[in-house]
């Protein structure tokens, strides 16, 4: 399997890549996403960041943005990579208020079965974003979500989902690097 993996700002893209098990990666900053040949890869995997937000960067974002609206290949967004898939598809984003990126785990409810969870209808994963989807676009379905709103989103037609936790931290507390593995299991060939 070839991984490319666009690093919004992610201080650690390395436990993102131990998750990849052995596959052949490459890692882009976002700034650099138009020298990216996406035929070269059978998954993207859109990282977190606390750089900036996504509302008041949709330009700066923008070929980020193209390439989550174009791409061909299986696409996985975490944290931020998922507020992006959301507002690529034309849904919203709410603020969360100061001090909410508490970081710890959160109890996320699986509201659409998917095999993606296992069997799974209750779960935790790590949770530390400021950011939440506030409307989710008709393109895209909610599989899971906490009290802060969708935790986990898929393209309805196309192999493209969002996290908006963060599957490659608290590993032996949470339930995220099962789903990130599956994810992978389902949809890349």
């Amino acid at each position: 399997m070839r991984a490319a993996i666009i690093n919004n700002g992610a201080s650690s893209p390395d436990k993102i890549l131990s998750l990849l098990d052995g596959a052949s990666c490459e890692v882009v900053g976002y700034a650099d996403i138009a020298k990216l040949c996406t035929d070269d890869f059978d998954v993207l995997v859109l990282s977190g960041s606390s750089q900036f937000p996504v509302v008041y960067n949709r330009e700066k974002l923008k070929d980020e943005i193209a390439l989550i609206q174009t791409s061909n290949i299986p696409v996985l967004g975490i944290c931020y990579g998922c507020e992006l898939i959301a507002v690529a598809f034309g849904g919203s984003l709410r603020d969360r208020g100061e001090g909410s990126q508490k970081r710890d785990s959160v109890e996320v409810e699986v509201v659409a079965d998917n095999p993606l969870f296992l069997g799974r209808r209750q779960f935790e994963v790590y949770d530390a974003h400021r950011w939440a989807i506030d409307t989710v676009p008709p393109d895209l379905q909610i599989l899971a979500r906490s009290i802060h709103g969708p935790e986990v989103i898929r393209h309805r037609s196309r192999p493209i989902y969002g996290f908006q936790f963060h599957p490659e931290k608290m590993l032996e507390q949470t339930f995220g690097d099962e789903l990130f593995r599956s994810f992978l299991k389902l949809e890349v060939r």
